[in-house]
C-alpha cells in the first residue's frame, strides 16, 4: 500500500502533468474571444450611430455584449487561479483565523518550528505577513520575499489612499515620501485607526525600511538565517502603541522550509494567512488571493472565551469571505476549536462544536499547543486530502469547463444574431453604388462625361479665337519693360551725365569712353528685357489655370488636389496619376503634355533681342563698314557729343527691339491653342480617353461624389467591417479550442 507521502506526490504529478499548459492555452483562446467580441461591439456602436436602417438597428440593439464579457472576465480569473493551483509542487493547507486565535501556535506544533521562526505573543497581532511553511527534509531554510516599489505601492499604500479618499495618489516612493498627509484625523473610529496605520506606521517610518524595497516592478527573494525571521515578520510596539520594528513593512511573504513533526506528510505546505480583525488594510485581499491560488484545504481556527462563548458574526463573515474565492468550501474546510489549558475553555469548545452552523468536513476540538493533539487533527486532514482532493479539483475544473462551454454556445448565439443584421436589408449596396456611379459618370448624352466634354470643347473654341490676338500677359510685360528702359537708362538718366562722361574721357580717351558706355547700355537693355520671361511664365500658367478651373469646377476633381489650384493642381494631378494609376496611359500622356508646357524665353524672345542689341556692339562687321555710324569719335570729341550719340543709339535700339517683339506677341496664343488642341485630343477625343476616365473616377468616386456615393461606400465599409468582425469571432469560437479536460 502506498504511503500518504506517495499519494500526495502522485496527486501533484497528476495535476501538473498537463493541466497548467492546457489551461494556459484556453486562457489565450478565451482572451481572443474577448478581443473579437470587443471589436464587434465597437462596430455595433458605430453602426448604431450612423445606420439609418431601422430593421438593422433593431437587430443591433438586441445584441448584448456586456454579460458575455463579464462572464469571460470572471472565467479568466478562475482559470488563472486553477493554473496557479495545478502548477504548484505542493498541496497546501491554509490556516485561517482571527487575530489571537492560535494560528501561530498550531503551525509550530505541526512543523516543529519554534518562536524563533514563528513568533507569537499575547494581546496583539504579531505576525504581520503571509508565511508559507513547507515540509522538506534537511535543515531549516528561510526565504523572504521583499516588496518591489510597484507591489508596495499597489498592494500596501494605495488601498489606504483609496479607503480614506486621499489625493493625489503617489506613483513613486519619492512621491509617497513627500506626501502631505492631513494633520486632522478622519471622522469615525475605523477610518481613524486605518489612518493611523498609514501615517504612523508606513509614512512616518519610511526611512527605516525603504532600503529593503526593491527598485522596479518585480519583488526580490532573499535567503536569511532562521534566527532572523522574527526581524522580518514581527511587529513590535511600545506601550504607547508605536512601532519599534520596521522590516516587516517591506516584506510581502516569508517561505520557510523544514521537516514536519509528522513523518508521513510528503509535499505538504501550511499557509499562514495574516490574521484579520485589526485595521491593517490589505489583509482581506491577501487572504482572498491566497485562498484562490495557493490553498487546497482550509483549516479555520477559533479559541472561545471560557465565559462568553458563542459563534460571532466575525466568525461567519470570515467563512463567507473564504467561500467567495474557494469553490466547494464545505468540501474543503475543517474547523479546529482551540482548547486552551491555560484558560480552561473546554466547555466553551464543546458548546461551539455542538452549535456549529457553518458547513465543514469536520469540526475538531484540539489543544493547538499540544503537538500530539495538533497532529491527530493534521492526520485526519491529510488523509482526507489524499483521498478526496483530486475529486474536488476535478469537480472545480469540470464546473469551469461547463461554464466555458456555455460561453462558447452563447457566443455562437451572438454570431447568429450578428449575421442577421444585414441579411434582410432592402438593397444590395454594391449594386446600388455601381448603378449610381454609372448614372453620375453618364454618356455622351448626359452626366459627368457630357459636361466635361462640353467644357473642354468650349475651351478649345476660346483658345482658337485667342490665337488671333496678342498675348495679353506678354504684351503687358513688353510695355512694362519699355517703361523700365525709359526710367532706367544708365548714364542717360544719371543726375549729371556729361560730367561723368567727362571724367571717363580724362581717365582714358573719347573713343574708349564712347565704346565703354555703349557696352554698358547694351548690358543694361539685356537685363531689362530678360524680365519678359515672367510674361511668358504667366502665359503658360494662364493656360494651365483655365484647364485646372474646368477640372475643379465642372469635373469636381478639386478634392484630389490637396486644395491646390491653377498650375499647381495640374502638377499634383499628374503626380497622382503616375503614382497611383500607372495603367491609365492615355490620361497620363495628356497631363504630361499640359504639365510640361513652357514657353522658352531663350528660344522665342532672346534671339530677337540680341539681333537688335548688336547695334550697340563695338564689333564692326565687314559688310557694315560702309553704314552710317552715329558718331565718329576723335581726340577732340566732347562729352556732350558722346552723350547725344549714346541717347540716339539707345533709343533706336529700344525701338527696334520693341518693334521686333510686337511681331512675337501672337506666338504665346498660338502655342497655347496648339497645346489645348493636343491636350484635349488625348483626354477627350482619343479612343482610350473615356475608358481611362471611367476607370479613374470609379476608383475615386467616393471622394468626387461624397454625398451621392461616399456615404454609401462608408455604409458599405461599415457593413463589411461588421461582417469581417463576425467572421473573426466565428473563427476564434471553435469549441475544441476551449476544452482543457479530456
Amino acid at each position: 500500500m502506498r504511503s500518504r507521502a506517495e499519494q500526495v506526490a502522485s496527486i501533484i504529478e497528476h495535476r501538473s502533468r498537463y493541466l497548467p499548459n492546457k489551461i494556459a492555452t484556453v486562457e489565450k483562446e478565451l482572451q481572443a474571444r474577448a478581443s473579437a467580441l470587443y471589436n464587434l461591439e465597437t462596430h455595433q456602436q458605430v453602426l448604431l450611430q450612423e445606420n439609418a436602417n431601422t430593421q438593422a438597428s433593431e437587430y443591433l440593439k438586441a445584441i448584448n455584449f456586456a454579460d458575455i464579457q463579464k462572464r469571460i472576465t470572471s472565467e479568466l480569473f478562475v482559470l488563472s487561479k486553477l493554473k496557479s493551483r495545478f502548477s504548484r509542487n505542493t498541496l497546501n493547507i491554509g490556516v485561517v483565523g482571527l487575530m489571537g486565535q492560535g494560528k501561530s501556535t498550531l503551525l509550530k506544533s505541526l512543523s516543529g518550528l519554534s518562536d524563533q521562526e514563528i513568533p507569537a505573543y499575547e494581546g496583539a497581532a504579531c505576525t504581520a505577513v503571509r508565511s508559507l511553511v513547507c515540509n522538506k527534509e534537511g535543515s531549516v531554510e528561510v526565504r523572504v520575499i521583499l516588496h518591489s516599489e510597484k507591489t508596495f505601492l499597489e498592494e500596501v499604500i494605495l488601498p489606504y489612499y483609496k479607503s480614506l479618499k486621499l489625493k493625489p495618489e503617489p506613483r513613486t516612493l519619492d512621491e509617497f515620501a513627500r506626501a502631505s498627509l492631513p494633520a486632522q484625523m478622519p471622522v469615525g473610529a475605523t477610518d481613524e485607526a486605518v489612518y493611523k496605520h498609514l501615517r504612523y506606521d508606513y509614512f512616518q517610518n519610511l526611512e527605516y525600511y525603504r532600503h529593503l524595497i526593491v527598485t522596479g516592478a518585480e519583488p526580490a527573494e532573499v535567503a536569511i538565517a532562521p534566527e532572523e525571521v522574527a526581524e522580518y515578520v514581527r511587529q513590535k510596539r511600545n506601550p504607547q502603541g508605536e512601532l519599534i520594528s520596521y522590516k516587516h513593512l517591506a516584506v510581502r511573504e516569508v517561505n520557510i522550509f523544514c521537516p514536519f513533526e509528522n513523518p508521513d506528510v510528503g509535499r505538504i505546505a501550511l499557509v499562514d494567512i495574516p490574521g484579520l480583525g485589526d485595521s491593517k488594510l490589505g489583509d482581506e485581499k491577501v487572504m482572498l488571493d491566497t485562498l484562490g491560488r495557493a490553498v487546497d484545504i482550509v483549516l479555520f481556527i477559533t479559541r472561545p472565551d471560557p465565559q462568553r462563548y458563542q459563534w460571532r458574526k466575525v466568525d461567519t463573515d470570515l467563512y463567507d469571505i473564504a467561500a467567495q474565492e474557494l469553490n466547494n468550501l464545505a468540501g474543503r474546510a475543517f474547523m479546529v476549536v482551540n482548547h486552551s489549558q491555560r484558560t480552561q475553555n473546554l466547555n466553551a469548545c464543546i458548546a461551539l462544536k455542538d452549535t456549529l452552523q457553518m458547513q465543514v468536513v469536520s469540526c475538531e476540538i484540539a489543544d493547538c499547543s499540544n503537538p500530539e493533539d495538533a497532529n491527530q487533527v493534521f492526520d485526519r486532514i491529510l488523509n482526507y486530502l489524499a483521498e478526496h482532493i483530486l475529486e474536488i479539483d476535478q469537480e472545480y475544473a469540470r464546473q469551469s469547463q461547463e461554464r466555458l462551454m456555455k460561453i462558447q454556445q452563447d457566443i455562437d448565439l451572438i454570431i447568429q444574431a450578428a449575421q442577421k443584421v444585414f441579411s434582410a436589408t432592402d438593397s444590395d449596396l454594391s449594386t446600388l453604388i455601381d448603378d449610381q456611379y454609372d448614372d453620375l459618370f453618364g454618356t455622351d448624352q448626359d452626366g459627368w462625361w457630357r459636361e466635361i466634354t462640353i467644357a473642354f470643347q468650349e475651351l478649345r473654341f476660346e483658345f482658337a479665337k485667342g490665337c488671333q490676338l496678342p498675348s495679353k500677359s506678354l504684351e503687358s510685360s513688353v510695355e512694362k519693360v519699355y517703361k523700365t528702359c525709359k526710367a532706367n537708362a544708365g548714364i542717360l538718366t544719371a543726375n549729371n551725365p556729361e560730367a561723368e562722361i567727362e571724367k571717363q574721357i580724362k581717365a582714358s580717351n573719347p573713343m574708349k569712353a564712347y565704346a565703354d558706355y555703349r557696352d554698358l547700355l547694351r548690358t543694361l537693355l539685356s537685363d531689362h528685357f530678360s524680365h519678359l520671361d515672367e510674361g511668358l511664365k504667366e502665359s503658360t500658367q494662364e493656360v494651365k489655370a483655365r484647364v485646372a478651373e474646368i477640372l475643379i469646377t465642372v469635373g469636381q476633381l478639386g478634392v484630389l488636389g490637396n486644395s491646390l489650384e491653377d498650375w499647381e493642381f495640374i502638377q499634383a494631378f499628374r503626380e497622382l496619376l503616375e503614382r497611383e494609376h500607372s495603367d491609365l496611359k492615355r490620361l497620363q500622356q495628356g497631363f504630361r503634355i499640359i504639365s510640361n508646357f513652357e514657353l522658352s524665353y531663350s528660344g522665342l524672345i532672346e534671339p530677337q533681342i540680341y539681333q537688335n542689341l548688336v547695334e550697340l556692339s563695338n564689333i564692326q562687321l565687314t559688310d557694315e563698314e560702309s553704314k552710317d555710324v552715329t558718331l565718329k569719335v576723335g581726340q577732340s570729341t566732347t562729352a556732350e557729343l558722346i552723350l547725344n550719340a549714346l541717347q540716339i543709339d539707345y533709343d533706336r535700339t529700344v525701338a527696334r527691339i520693341k518693334a521686333a517683339l510686337e511681331e512675337l506677341l501672337y506666338q504665346p496664343s498660338i502655342a497655347a491653342y496648339a497645346l489645348i488642341e493636343k491636350f484635349i485630343d488625348n483626354i477627350i477625343y482619343h479612343k482610350e480617353a473615356q475608358k481611362d476616365w471611367k476607370k479613374f473616377l470609379r476608383r475615386v468616386r467616393a471622394k468626387v461624389w461624397a454625398e451621392e456615393i461616399g456615404k454609401l461606400e462608408q455604409e458599405q465599409q461599415r457593413q463589411q467591417d461588421w461582417l469581417n468582425s463576425v467572421k473573426r469571432l466565428k473563427e476564434v469560437n471553435r469549441v475544441e479550442t476551449i476544452q482543457f479536460l479530456t
